[in-house]
């Protein structure tokens, strides 16, 4: 029996592809390498080794260079959000730290090295028990978590393992191993170019306020994210380029949008309104909250329902904007350009595709064939 207790569950460490046994037994540390690239064979020589050296387990620890403390899913979680403070939206890093307060909530003091395949497949069963159908202005809609939903849950998961395993050290693998639900593809919502002036018509019915009018009208004319469009600033127009470089976006990239005449128009009348300030904020009721999320929110979806559009919202705009240009032709490098995508496959998922366009290329194609 040793004179100081030993606890060797985490002395187990990789060095290169093999993995190594490391004690610390009083001044004299004991390093050998098991010669095993998978970890359960590792245990099992890591197991004898302990049983040589005449070891046993006991709830001391002697610190070593292997012994870390790993932390529950839940310390993780928050010690992410702490360390993306600037990096993440506010939004995405509330996400992470709900996500494991709310949905993982009988697991949140597990520690992370300790939750498998099992417990997130049971997390998965519960988030999906809410899911149904209802019936919503004649339209059969889905109601509470969807697959769509779980699959995010997966995918916030996987980045704060990534996260735990690459930049923290924490541990060296997943535990547990979970693949997204395929989801059967619906037709999204989007205002196509015809139905623009009707919409923003419908838009003018239901607010008075030239903040939402304008922010819905910079989406639709630019392709900017309803964020971008609240926190839309003066110094960031170019009169004369007639282009507009939005000064802070999601992905970090810098983007130049060229200002159609009919918003060029609309902005100039907001900028003698304002006096022909040189900077600040294009929309002044967004003073004191650039970042303003979901103002356009309401009138968006109320204008859409009012065209018969379900399920329309901000983002969708952004959407309309791309498959507008897309259907008249402007080249796909050249809207990846304006909407700042970096990867074409990234702009292709917002350009939604219709039977009229098919139509129309079928009567080209029988036209330039000579039928």
């Amino acid at each position: 029996m040793p004179k100081k207790a030993i606890k060797y569950r985490n002395c187990l460490g990789k060095n290169g592809k093999y993995w190594w046994v490391c004690i610390n037994r009083g001044q004299k540390k004991i390093e050998r390498s098991t010669r095993c690239t998978d970890r359960s064979d590792a245990e099992a020589v890591r197991d004898e080794i302990i049983r040589q050296l005449g070891l046993a387990k006991f709830d001391l620890v002697v610190p070593g260079p292997l012994d870390k403390k790993i932390p529950t899913l839940l310390a993780t979680a928050k010690e992410w959000a702490s360390m993306h403070q600037g990096v993440h939206s506010e939004r995405y890093l509330a996400q992470m730290v709900e996500a494991v307060e709310t949905h993982f909530a009988p697991y949140k003091d597990t520690p992370i090295d300790q939750f498998t395949t099992e417990m997130m497949e049971g997390a998965r069963k519960r988030y999906l028990a809410t899911q149904g159908r209802k019936t919503l202005h004649g339209v059969e809609v889905r109601v509470g978590h969807t697959i769509g939903g779980a699959n995010r849950l997966i995918r916030l998961l996987s980045a704060l393992y990534g996260w735990a395993i690459k930049k923290r050290k924490y541990i060296d693998r997943k535990p547990w191993d979970l693949t997204e639900t395929k989801v059967q593809e619906v037709p999204r919502p989007i205002v196509w170019p015809e139905q623009v002036q009707s919409y923003l018509k419908a838009v003018d019915a239901h607010t008075a306020k030239l903040a939402i009018r304008m922010g819905i009208r910079i989406q639709i004319g630019l392709g900017l994210r309803e964020s971008e469009a609240g926190g839309a600033r003066w110094e960031w127009l170019s009169w004369r380029q007639s282009e507009y470089v939005p000064g802070e976006t999601k992905n970090r990239r810098t983007r130049k949008v060229p200002i159609p005449a009919w918003l060029l128009g609309l902005f100039k009348k907001e900028w003698l309104r304002q006096g022909k300030p040189s900077r600040g904020l294009i929309l002044p009721d967004m003073e004191g909250d650039q970042k303003a999320r979901g103002f356009t929110k309401n009138a968006t979806r109320e204008a859409g329902e009012d065209l018969d559009i379900q399920g329309l919202h901000p983002h969708r705009l952004r959407a309309t904007f791309c498959t507008a240009h897309f259907e008249l032709g402007t080249p796909l490098s050249q809207i990846m350009l304006m909407m700042g995508h970096k990867r074409p496959s990234t702009t292709l998922k917002y350009i939604e595709t219709r039977a009229k366009g098919a139509a129309e290329a079928q009567a080209k194609v029988a036209a330039a064939m000579g039928f």
